[in-house]
């Protein structure tokens, strides 16, 4: 190749450089810039739910916390059976549909779940601790009734239970365990993926519409989520009370690799937030996160199967996952909680600024 001929391709490569960037430039701001959104057209009402408060749930959250609690370890103590046991229709992290069969208390439970990366029991696009912390925190301003993240477990189960059901044997999720470690998320009913997420239009005059938006996107800004593809959401069936759903949260907290150019909701995206939800929020003080440094604790038994247990201190001092003498901790790093605790404080200026809207 003569130099000239060089110099045209370098400058050929710049060009193109130069033309992708423009686009990079224009592209990024249509996906998380401000957006100068109408007053909402109607007025507050009392909090939209009738009768039946948890229409899309096998069982209240409150409930569903109660099957594992450390006092009655229904998982552990094996007082179930497996009824089904298939892949899920969507997504690819491996997760699986299971149902299980509590004789002693006459119901069955569906639920997703996953096995956790052995060894290290977190990774990209597969972060229990991430997961759970996304659940609690939505306890800081949201009733039961109102959660946009399904309850979620970690489920210890020991091997000769969990071989009875799978094809291929599993193996100790840790070394000195003899379990297989999973994380089960309840299955929700009556919903869908929705065709469109949000209707502006829909949400200036629908205030039951708007509530419901309105707890998701506080949510998914607060943990910062960026992984806003249609599976990972899903609505109610039901269009009079359409409650949005959270399902998959494991691409959150400042993580890195994402769809750049997917419109997540890491950003306030609705036209306004609902005023009692800012109003908890304002009431917190930054001490009042530190629960977030161990959201979830395991212990190891005399069989060697990890078992819920009281939340203790954190063992580790750089916190997300600590593994350590038969014990194992599940939270956010320090540097994680204190960007949930920036984004606290700067949706309230920005709601006290007059920047977004509140009804």
């Amino acid at each position: 190749m003569s130099g000239g001929d060089k110099m045209k391709t370098s400058e050929y490569l710049t060009g193109l450089v130069f033309i992708l960037l423009l686009c990079l430039i224009s592209i990024v701001p249509a996906c998380g810039g401000k957006i100068k959104h109408q007053p909402v057209q109607f007025s507050q009402t009392p909090p939209p739910h009738g009768e039946n408060r948890f229409p899309n749930w096998q069982l209240p959250p409150q409930e569903l916390e109660k099957l594992d609690e450390p006092t009655t370890p229904l998982a552990i103590k094996g007082e179930f059976v497996t009824l089904e046991d298939k892949r899920t229709e969507t997504g690819v992290g491996g997760a699986s549909v299971t149902v299980f069969s509590f004789p002693s208390l006459n119901m069955e439970i569906k639920i997703k779940w996953k096995e956790m990366t052995g060894g290290i029991l977190d990774s990209y696009n597969n972060s229990p601790r991430k997961q759970i912390a996304a659940y609690q925190i939505q306890k800081l301003f949201l009733e039961p009734e109102d959660y946009v993240v399904p309850t979620v477990e970690p489920i210890c189960f020991p091997l000769e239970f969990y071989n009875r059901y799978r094809a291929e044997p599993g193996e100790p999720s840790l070394p000195g365990i003899s379990c297989q470690l999973g994380l089960g998320s309840i299955w929700m009913l009556n919903v869908k993926v929705p065709d469109k997420l949000y209707d502006e239009s829909r949400f200036l005059k629908d205030y039951t519409y708007a509530y419901f938006m309105s707890n998701f996107n506080i949510l998914a800004y607060l943990i910062d989520h960026r992984d806003a593809k249609p599976s990972n959401i899903l609505v109610s069936k039901d269009e009079n009370r359409r409650q949005v759903f959270s399902i998959d949260n494991d691409i959150a907290f400042g993580e890195w690799v994402y769809s750049y150019f997917r419109p997540h909701y890491n950003k306030i995206r609705v036209a306004a937030l609902r005023r009692d939800s800012i109003d908890r929020l304002r009431r917190l003080q930054r001490q009042d996160l530190d629960f977030l440094r161990v959201v979830y604790q395991m212990e190891k038994d005399e069989n060697g199967v990890l078992h819920r247990a009281p939340v203790g201190d954190g063992l580790c001092p750089k916190g997300g996952i600590c593994i350590k003498d038969g014990t194992v901790q599940f939270g956010l790093k320090k540097s994680e909680i204190d960007d949930v605790w920036e984004r606290i404080e700067s949706l309230i200026a920005e709601v006290d600024s007059g920047k977004i809207q509140v009804f």
